[in-house]
């Protein structure tokens, strides 16, 4: 999936940052999108094959690691950018680690996003889905996921800030997002026949009814940031700046 993120929500994130980031993401695509961007990134994932083809990417850094044990020296970061994974990473492991990889003007940057399953387009698809996997679109909030680190002792000064983001979604990429799921490619092949022509029908009696070809999925967007303070680490940090000796 390629990288999308309002333009105003990224601005917002990124004022102040240093060069140098680490991108902790389930894909490729946000740390190509940051290196893009002019910064030194540095990626991880504990899957080797989600890092094929960072090759590719001039000045991108990988490491098969996970955000709880990060195999990099104190102080090395001027910015950590934790990119819809906050759910899958245990927080009291992950975020000490992130406060001493971090220099002590250090930024922690946090965004999710999540479906806001209010439009009725988006209920009955999500009634659908919940015919064959009772847990199918149920993920958790944005605000509920960074609730998780906006208490964290080894941040402070946070802010937040909400944005909203319409993802186009045609017919065929509808088949493809429901097909995709577990459930659905369990069927049996004449029962996901129907099921994805029941999908397809939802879209195409939404679209007709607007009059447009490609529907728009809401999401909500929260953007959290946050400086490092790196007294609550149970062990202090070292910077590699040499300091100013003077003889008496």
């Amino acid at each position: 999936m390629a990288f999308s993120f309002p333009t105003a929500a990224l601005d917002w994130l990124l004022d102040g940052c240093g060069r140098t980031m680490l991108v902790l993401a389930d894909s490729l695509a946000v740390p190509r999108g940051m290196v893009r961007l002019g910064f030194e990134v540095t990626t991880i994932n504990r899957q080797f094959d989600r890092l094929r083809g960072a090759g590719d990417v001039p000045g991108l850094n990988v490491a098969v690691a996970r955000a709880e044990a990060l195999p990099f020296d104190d102080c090395r970061f001027e910015s950590v950018f934790v990119y819809q994974i906050l759910p899958d990473i245990v927080p009291g492991l992950a975020l000490p680690e992130i406060a001493r990889v971090l220099r002590p003007d250090g930024r922690l940057l946090v965004s999710h996003m999540s479906r806001d399953d209010t439009v009725p387009w988006v209920r009955r698809l999500a009634a659908l889905m919940h015919t064959v996997d009772p847990g199918a679109m149920t993920a958790q909030g944005a605000a509920d996921v960074i609730a998780t680190v906006q208490a964290s002792k080894y941040f402070r000064d946070g802010e937040a800030h909400d944005f909203r983001h319409w993802q186009p979604v045609t017919r065929e990429a509808m088949g493809e997002m429901v097909a995709s799921t577990p459930a659905v490619r369990n069927l049996d092949e004449l029962t996901k026949r129907r099921f994805l022509d029941a999908a397809a029908e939802i879209h195409d009696q939404t679209a007709g009814t607007a009059g447009q070809n490609t529907l728009r999925l809401p999401y909500q967007l929260r953007c959290w940031r946050a400086s490092v303070d790196q007294n609550e680490l149970t062990r202090p940090v070292f910077v590699d700046d040499p300091a100013l000796v003077i003889k008496l």
